[in-house]
């Protein structure tokens, strides 16, 4: 049954609701939960038949809200579905006109099923911020569709950057099968580490590099993409071993080749679920996907890092002027983020070069509005009594940090002291103070920093990250204690690996001819544990600010 209420209220919809399950039964009974379909008129019929399809195995009351021009009248014409037009579920399809295209939370709230979970489904383009624009902040669980969206290829990245704890996106739903056999692959003798692994795809295929990142992560090792013909979709992967290289590789249909040392290929299954049966897979668990979210917000990051993340050099004539554009390039990035998100967030680093940028940031921007809305952290911190003029944060204090107006609150301190067994504590509270600013990230949460600020040692030690060292395997805690320090003095608290990979803006501040070589041979490789500073990289940018002398050994145009 079809009923059609053009013109009307939500209050009207809600009587015909009523109505409607007098005439034809407790159709609403055994309802799971609610499904909110976010689509545009041109995707809503198709939507429609999706979400009808998927909740055959869990009957759900669909919303399906449907956006028209917003510059129209105000609006809401409304359909009902039920009995054998809605399948195993209840369908209200609502579409808002004028003013209403921008408030379906209020339009949707008198129709959600009461002691039910919500869920939210956006077939197509999503706003930025998924889960914290208004429809998303009301659903449990959010679904996203980023092979669907108009650019593809930026989707995870934005994805990354807002992900919120019930989060998830289908091209995560549809290489389960891929991940299943190459976790089952590496699951039998010999049992050797993965050294590199390659993701062959079609260009700008969200599947692949989200497959990527889940390798990348989960292997610890880079990851390469390699391109495909377009139209190819995921074509194949290879992971290398010194036993030789395990490889998954599509055929013809629903069939993929397995090969690896020491066993004959086989020819395995490969079923890519379609639009519903991926919708309805998801339909099954409503608690966080904590691997999904490492694979995105930690593992995209391991793959390709010049090509998917832009690096750049900067050079100055010398360190003052390295400094000085480094102040007001950081100002010009946190003035940007104050306006869109009303928060900044900055990392400083210590040494002469942390020094001298906060002096230049206070000489150019000496109580401006901005610094208002900053939050001021360090990348790491000696762990010495409070005024040592080792501490980073007293060289920043003497530089002239106060200058800057940042409210004593928003400037966040690694706590002092000498005791090595107040160390661990000392690192765990430095950690809650930056879960406090991240949201729901995992136990590695900290703020999307807006710029990172490292500088880095001639052995290419980073924060306190030496080389070789275990504090640089850390990827389940935003920060580590660090005893024995190669460099006094010795036990320090630093950010792990993963906590320096979360700032949108990752800025090396290096100068000094005697430096200049540890600058040429970082720039040549990407995670070597001989060289921390390879680890380094921004979501959005990777910047070298270099001066003339450190910048020597470089090639042309690297």
């Amino acid at each position: 049954m079809i009923v059609d209420l053009p013109e009307t209220t939500t209050k009207d919809v809600g009587k015909k609701l009523i109505e409607l399950r007098n005439s034809v039964g407790a159709m609403a009974m055994g309802r799971v939960l609610t499904l909110l379909v976010v689509v545009g008129e041109r995707g809503a019929d198709e939507a429609v038949s999706v979400a009808n399809d998927a909740t055959r195995q869990h009957p759900a009351r669909i919303i399906v809200l449907v956006s028209s021009n917003g510059d129209g009248q105000d609006r809401l014409d409304a359909q009902i579905r039920v009995g054998g037009d809605a399948g195993a579920s209840e369908i209200i399809v609502l579409r808002l006109g004028g003013g209403l295209a921008g408030h379906g939370d209020s339009v949707v709230t008198p129709l959600l099923l009461p002691d039910s979970p919500i869920v939210g489904w956006w077939p197509g383009d999503p706003p930025e911020d998924v889960a914290g624009s208004p429809l998303g902040r009301i659903a449990l669980r959010r679904i996203t569709d980023a092979q669907h969206c108009r650019h593809p290829g930026e989707q995870l990245q934005r994805r990354s950057h807002h992900y919120r704890s019930g989060d998830t996106d289908l091209t995560w739903t549809r290489i389960t099968r891929w991940r299943a056999l190459l976790a089952a692959a590496l699951d039998h003798p010999p049992y050797e580490s993965v050294t590199s692994a390659t993701v062959t795809a079609e260009p700008g295929c969200p599947s692949a590099d989200l497959l990527a990142g889940w390798l990348g992560v989960s292997l610890r090792t880079p990851v390469h993409r390699e391109e495909a013909e377009p139209g190819t979709g995921l074509v194949g992967v290879r992971l290398e071993r010194s036993s030789g290289a395990v490889e998954l590789v599509r055929l013809e249909g629903q069939l993929a080749a397995l090969s690896q040392p020491g066993q004959p290929t086989r020819e395995v299954a490969l079923l890519e679920p379609g639009l519903p049966e991926a919708l309805a897979a998801e339909l099954r668990r409503l608690d966080a996907d904590e691997v999904y979210a490492r694979s995105l917000c930690q593992g995209l990051s391991y793959v390709d890092a010049d090509s998917r993340v832009s690096s750049q050099v900067r050079v100055g004539p010398d360190a003052p002027a390295v400094a000085a554009a480094v102040a007001s390039a950081a100002v010009a990035r946190l003035e940007a983020a104050v306006e869109s998100r009303g928060i900044g967030h900055l990392v400083l680093t210590g040494g002469s070069m942390g020094a001298a940028t906060v002096r230049a940031l206070a000489d150019i921007s000496e109580g401006a509005g901005v610094w208002r809305d900053v939050h001021i952290w360090w990348g790491d911190e000696r762990f010495v009594p409070e005024g040592d003029p080792d501490r980073n944060d007293q060289q920043a204090v003497d530089a002239g940090l106060d200058r800057l107006g940042v409210p004593s609150g928003q400037v966040h301190r690694v706590p002092a002291g000498e005791d090595p067994d107040e160390l661990a504590a000392a690192a765990a509270d430095y950690a809650e103070q930056l879960a406090a600013f991240a949201g729901d990230e995992g136990e590695a949460a900290v703020p999307r920093f807006d710029v990172l600020l490292l500088g880095m040692g001639l052995d290419s030690h980073v924060a306190s990250l030496f080389p070789g060292r275990d504090e640089l395997e850390v990827d389940d805690s935003s920060t580590v204690p660090v005893t024995g320090s190669p460099k006094p003095p010795p036990l320090r608290v630093s950010l792990t690996v993963p906590a320096l990979r979360a700032a949108r803006a990752a800025w090396l501040v290096v100068t000094g001819e005697d430096k200049a070589e540890a600058v040429s041979t970082v720039r040549s490789m990407t995670d070597d544990h001989r060289h921390p500073a390879t680890w380094v990289r921004g979501s959005e940018e990777t910047v070298w600010w270099l001066d003339e002398a450190a910048a020597e050994e470089l090639a042309p145009g690297s």
